[in-house]
């Protein structure tokens, strides 16, 4: 008798242990579930990485927003809701592909122009607390905040040099930095005296009949804000004229070609091209833009592109060096 109760008190320890098991086994595999559920969904695509500046004018009632660096932005992915002393209003996709010329997509230098009044019936007032959210439709998430204001309408106008702010580019396997053509340090320079970080190193390629090649060059997007200096579009200008402090060390180019982008030919970038001497040691040049560079949209937009063509061997290393860029606006 005492072994068979001995047994039953065993079966019940037995039962219940099997019990927690179960239990136990039951939660895991609730659990395993609810993971592969969440984990495959999905992922959001990602989402451009672009950055945009904005500016606007209360007297014709007109937003701008450009495109200043990064990716070019999906347009029919895109929306842009305005958010104005609390009332929500939306610019769609279409209105914005239709704005950018009927394009795919939203490209850096672009400037994309809304009017308040015949858009949305708004008479803008300096006062108004006006933000701006740059969207991606597909997933819903932010691009971008843009908090507009119009405190720069209220500054005096700026009369003097703008240096390079956007983006820099160089496609010749050389250097190109912000940092290097912001200071005009050339004139503390012995010759001979090498100090790459305080200017490009440009490698002009051998020549091709005597023209520049297109695909090699150096570029400098100014990224100017018209309104943070005082002008405002319709401002007209009197004086624009852009310096440049370089050296070619030697008489080895055929030819250096100076080109910027002219918005009334968006086309092109040779559309305006000036051919600059050579200079063995670090001088400087002026050039008289005021014909073409008049308007703040043509401010707005100004970026130039260095160009230049060698005799010698690519293996010979030649290099030009700029030191300085600055654009005097007035």
């Amino acid at each position: 008798m005492s072994e068979r109760k001995s047994f039953m008190k065993n079966d019940r320890a037995v039962s219940e242990t099997m019990g927690v098991a179960l239990l136990v086994g039951i939660v895991v595999i609730m659990l395993s579930v609810e993971g592969a559920f969440v984990f495959s969904r999905d992922a959001p695509d990602d989402l451009p990485h672009a950055s945009l500046q904005e500016w606007m004018d209360t007297e014709d009632e007109t937003i701008y927003i450009k495109h200043c660096s990064g990716e070019a932005i999906r347009i029919d992915e895109l929306e842009i809701v305005a958010n104005i002393n609390g009332k929500r209003y939306v610019y769609p996709s279409s209105k914005i592909c239709e704005d950018l010329g009927n394009k795919s997509h939203w490209e850096l230098g672009e400037v994309l122009v809304i009017n308040a009044s015949s858009e949305w019936g708004l008479n803008l007032k300096d006062t108004h607390q006006i933000d701006f959210y740059i969207v991606d439709t597909p997933t819903k998430e932010l691009i971008q905040k843009v908090e507009l204001t119009t405190d720069f309408r209220t500054r005096q106008r700026f009369f003097g040099w703008v240096t390079p702010q956007g983006e820099v580019i160089d496609t010749s396997n050389g250097s190109a930095k912000l940092s290097q053509v912001l200071i005009e340090d050339w004139i503390g320079f012995k010759n001979n005296e090498k100090n790459d970080s305080a200017y490009t190193t440009y490698f002009p390629p051998t020549a091709v009949g005597n023209e520049t090649d297109p695909n090699v060059y150096q570029e400098f997007d100014f990224g100017i804000n018209p309104c943070y200096y005082g002008f405002r579009p319709g401002d007209s200008f009197s004086n624009v004229t852009l310096k440049i402090a370089y050296k070619t060390n030697d008489n080895s180019l055929l030819k250096i070609d100076l080109r910027f982008y002219d918005v009334d030919n968006p086309l092109e970038w040779n559309s305006v091209e000036v051919e600059l001497p050579e200079n063995n040691d670090f001088n400087v040049t002026s050039i008289n833009l005021t014909p073409y560079i008049n308007t703040t949209t043509d401010l707005a937009n100004f970026k130039i592109k260095f160009q230049a063509v060698g005799n010698a061997n690519e293996n010979a290393n030649k290099e030009v060096n700029i030191d300085y860029l600055g654009l005097w606006v007035q």
